[in-house]
C-alpha cells in the first residue's frame, strides 16, 4: 500500500513538473512566407522568456494555413482549437471581416485573442492589437519614392501602383498611406518637379503568390512599354513580400529593372539582395520577431487577469531600407534569425515610438 502510494505521488508529480501551465495557438495569415517564420521565432522566444523569468510554462501551437489566400482553412483551425480548450490564440487574420465569426465564438468560450498583423472590423472582440502602422508605412514608402524620382532628375514622374488583395486590412492600410502621400505631393507639388501621373491607381490586384503576382504584373508592365522597349512607368509600389517579388521578376524579365524605380514591403533574402543591388530602390521593413514576441506576451497576461487595453494599438516599428542601411546591424536584426536570437527581452518589450518598456496591470 505505501508502495502504491509512493509510486502515485510521484506519478502526480511528474504530471504537474511536465505540462504546460498556459497553451497558446499562434495562427498566421499562411505558412510560407519568411515574415510568418519571424514571427513563429518571436512566439517562441516570448515563451522562453516567460519560462526563464517568470517560471511560467507555456506551450507554443503553430498551426496556419498552408496558403494565404485560404481563409476557410483559417476558420476551420481558429474553431478547432476553441474546441481543444487553448488558453489564449494568437491570430493574423487573412480577412477583416470573415474571421470576426470565428474570434467571436473563442471570446465567449472565455479565450482570449490578441490579433497581430492585421485587424478586424470589430475591435471589441480581441484583447490587444500588435501589428505593424500599415499606414505609415505605405507614407514613407511613396515619400522615399519621390525622393528616389527627385534625385533621378527625371522629366516625368508616371507612377503605378499595384494592391494586394481584398479584404487584407494590413496592406489595404499600406496603400491607402501610399495614396495619401501621392495626393499630397500632387496637391502640393514639390517646386521644381514635374506633374504626378497616375498610370494605374490600384485597378490591379497581385494575389497572395508570387507566381499570381507576375500572372498580374505582366500585362501591367506590358501595357505601358513604348515600342522601343522603354518604359513609361518611373515608379511602381507594391505592398507585400510576394507582390514585390512578381514585380520585380516581370521587370528584370523585360530589361527595365533599375529603370523602373521599384518600392516595395517586407522582406526575403532574394529581395534585400535586389536592394543591395540596386534593382528595387527600398522596402518598408516591419518587425514580425517582436510582433510574434509581442503577441504571445500579451495573450499571456490577459489570461492570466491583466488589463492589457485593447483599446491601445501596439505598434512594432516601420524602417525604410534602403541601399545605404541594408546591411546595418538594426536592419539584420529585424529578419536574421541568429540577429533576432540576440536582440535583448527588455528592448523587444519596449515601444520603438516611446522607448518605454510596455507594462500591464492586474485586473482588480
Amino acid at each position: 500500500m505505501r508502495r502504491l502510494l509512493l509510486l502515485s505521488l510521484l506519478l502526480a508529480a511528474g504530471c504537474n513538473d511536465g505540462g504546460p501551465d498556459l497553451r497558446v495557438v499562434v495562427i498566421p495569415k499562411g505558412l510560407t512566407h519568411e515574415h510568418w517564420q519571424s514571427v513563429h521565432r518571436g512566439a517562441l522566444r516570448a515563451a522562453a522568456d516567460l519560462e526563464r523569468e517568470q517560471n511560467l510554462k507555456v506551450e507554443i501551437i503553430w498551426d496556419g494555413p498552408l496558403r494565404e489566400r485560404d481563409a476557410l482553412a483559417q476558420i476551420q483551425i481558429v474553431d478547432r482549437r476553441v474546441s481543444t480548450r487553448v488558453d489564449g490564440i494568437v491570430l493574423a487574420p487573412q480577412h477583416s471581416q470573415t474571421m470576426c465569426g470565428p474570434v467571436q465564438r473563442a471570446v465567449e468560450q472565455g479565450i482570449p485573442v490578441v490579433v497581430i498583423d492585421s485587424g478586424l472590423e470589430r475591435p471589441e472582440l480581441y484583447a490587444k492589437y500588435v501589428a505593424t502602422d500599415n499606414f505609415r508605412g505605405g507614407y514613407l514608402a511613396a515619400d522615399h519614392l519621390l525622393k528616389v524620382l527627385a534625385a533621378d532628375r527625371r522629366a516625368t514622374r508616371n507612377i503605378v501602383m499595384m494592391r494586394y488583395q481584398v479584404g487584407s486590412e494590413s496592406t489595404e492600410q499600406r496603400e491607402a498611406g501610399f495614396l495619401k502621400r501621392i495626393d499630397e505631393e500632387i496637391e502640393h507639388p514639390t517646386p521644381g518637379q514635374p506633374p504626378i501621373t497616375w498610370l494605374s491607381k490600384g485597378e490591379k490586384y497581385s494575389g497572395a503568390t508570387r507566381d499570381s503576382a507576375r500572372k498580374e504584373a505582366g500585362p501591367l508592365i506590358h501595357q505601358f512599354t513604348n515600342p522601343d522597349g522603354t518604359s513609361k512607368i518611373d515608379g511602381f509600389f507594391a505592398p507585400n513580400e510576394s507582390s514585390t517579388s512578381g514585380v520585380l521578376d516581370v521587370l528584370k524579365s523585360v530589361g527595365q529593372n533599375q529603370k523602373v524605380h521599384l518600392m516595395g514591403f517586407d522582406s526575403s533574402q532574394p529581395l534585400l539582395q535586389a536592394v543591395e543591388s540596386g534593382d528595387v530602390d527600398g522596402l518598408i521593413l516591419q518587425d514580425p520577431y517582436r510582433m510574434g514576441y509581442m503577441g504571445v506576451w500579451a495573450v499571456v497576461h490577459a489570461a492570466r487577469g491583466y488589463d492589457v487595453d485593447s483599446k491601445e494599438f501596439l505598434s512594432t516599428g516601420e524602417y525604410v531600407i534602403t541601399k545605404e542601411n541594408v546591411n546595418a546591424p538594426e536592419t539584420v536584426a529585424l529578419f536574421n534569425p541568429e540577429a533576432q536570437a540576440r536582440r535583448t527581452s527588455a528592448e523587444l518589450r519596449r515601444s520603438p515610438q516611446t522607448g518605454r518598456e510596455i507594462r500591464w496591470t492586474k485586473k482588480p
